[in-house]
């Protein structure tokens, strides 16, 4: 990926769970998502459940034009069967607090610290949590940067490679998530308060 190609993602800094693994570019070429990770069916489950309502959107839509009660019943489910999968979900992702880092995160890819360094083009499995939302990804990437820094750790940079759509629209949607919590944060200016 070329610099200017980098630079069209909006990046964001966010808490995330990150697991790595160094692979062989032949997995990539046989697993259409990593398999180097031991999770259970129930670590996808959120993640899979989006890739669902994004795709049901549209329909949701039109049954609300026709006939607003069945839209709200319809709702009402959706919302059920998420809260039931966000318990699972929530269950099955016990995360250490100190397995939790800051990253600098885009649908591209991820800058972060790391405490080895990783060859600069070398293909990698990795494990993405949102501890906030329970969502977890299973992407792979390629490393395209990893410089010493003074304190011994290595500002590393990866980009995300043959990733489903499904995901890009998942990591679309935390960064579109993070930037309105932030913006909600912020305190008014005092011109915006008149």
């Amino acid at each position: 990926m070329q610099e200017q190609d980098r630079r069209q993602y909006f990046r964001i800094d966010q808490r995330v769970s990150l697991e790595l693994k160094v692979i062989d570019e032949s997995e990539i070429e046989h697993h259409p998502s990593p398999t180097q990770f031991g999770v259970s069916p129930n670590f996808l489950l959120l993640s899979e459940l989006q890739e669902i309502d994004t795709q049901s959107q549209h329909l949701l839509r039109k049954i609300s034009e026709k006939d607003s009660n069945v839209a709200s019943f319809l709702q009402i489910m959706h919302d059920k069967i998420e809260r039931i999968a966000q318990a699972i979900a929530s269950n099955e992702m016990v995360i250490r607090n100190s397995a939790i880092q800051e990253v600098n995160l885009s649908e591209g890819g991820i800058q972060f610290r790391h405490k080895e360094p990783f060859n600069v083009d070398s293909f990698l499995s990795v494990k993405l949590v949102f501890p906030e939302s329970c969502l977890g990804l299973l992407i792979y990437a390629q490393c395209c940067r990893s410089e010493a820094m003074a304190d011994g750790s290595f500002m590393t940079g990866i980009e995300f490679i043959k990733m489903p759509e499904s995901c890009r629209m998942i990591l679309a949607r935390q960064i579109f998530e993070s930037q309105a919590r932030l913006r909600q944060q912020e305190p008014e200016s005092p011109a915006e308060e008149n």
